[in-house]
């Protein structure tokens, strides 16, 4: 029976890698298969590209508007046996029950990669989406600088952490930079002074309760 299969995980964490290591053991073994990712991901334009400049050819860049039943399309799709989705974080709701229904009405194992959250730790819609019909959810994991398994993706511009912007800032583009971070390294070099001050208040009414219990 075929799934459709998601890998997620923060920058860094491999997604793309892993990509194209299926792509290169499903082609070995005879497969066709069909490379799709999202017209708003404009790094690598027409091809997916991993860190170490590891690449594929794309075979359809989907946009946001477009249904991956379009005629155009079709052709494409015929007698495909494995759809591989880069950047999957991207796709519609809409488009992400299009390839449930490709791999359970049609048959096509459908892999997408994605990210999980945004700069501000939210669920890309396509991510929950995915979350929610995929058949298998597999995390890929890096560490964070400190050590710790990264969980966020923080935004750098100009080298500058920033917790303010557009959700979508494509990485290695105006200036635009991503580092995977922990939840204590998120929250020190993030988060921002208004938020930290809350917290850095409620540790000390938290302390203060304590020394009255222990007091009494």
């Amino acid at each position: 029976m075929t799934d459709l299969t998601l890998f997620y995980g923060t920058m860094e964490s491999g997604k793309t890698t892993k990509l194209l290591q299926d792509n290169y053991n499903y082609r070995k073994h005879g497969h066709k298969v069909l490379i799709i990712k999202p017209l708003i991901d404009l790094k690598g334009g027409n091809t997916v590209v991993n860190r170490t400049n590891e690449f594929a050819p794309v075979d359809i860049l989907l946009a946001n508007d477009e249904s991956i039943f379009d005629d155009k399309y079709l052709p494409l799709i015929k007698g495909t046996e494995v759809i591989l989705v880069d950047e999957a974080q991207f796709l519609t709701e809409k488009q992400i029950i299009e390839f449930w229904m490709l791999a359970h009405k049609i048959g096509i194992t459908v892999i997408c990669y994605a990210l999980k959250s945004d700069f501000k730790g939210r669920l890309f819609k396509g991510t929950q989406a995915l979350i929610g019909f995929a058949d298998r959810k597999n995390e890929l994991t890096v560490n964070c600088r400190c050590g710790d398994t990264a969980v966020f993706n923080a935004r750098m511009v100009n080298g500058n952490f920033v917790f303010d912007g557009d959700e979508v800032a494509i990485d290695g583009l105006d200036n635009v930079s991503y580092v995977p971070l922990c939840s204590s390294c998120y929250f020190n070099e993030v988060m921002n002074c208004e938020t930290k001050e809350k917290v850095i208040t409620y540790k000390k009414v938290l302390k203060r309760y304590k020394k009255d219990d222990e007091s009494k």
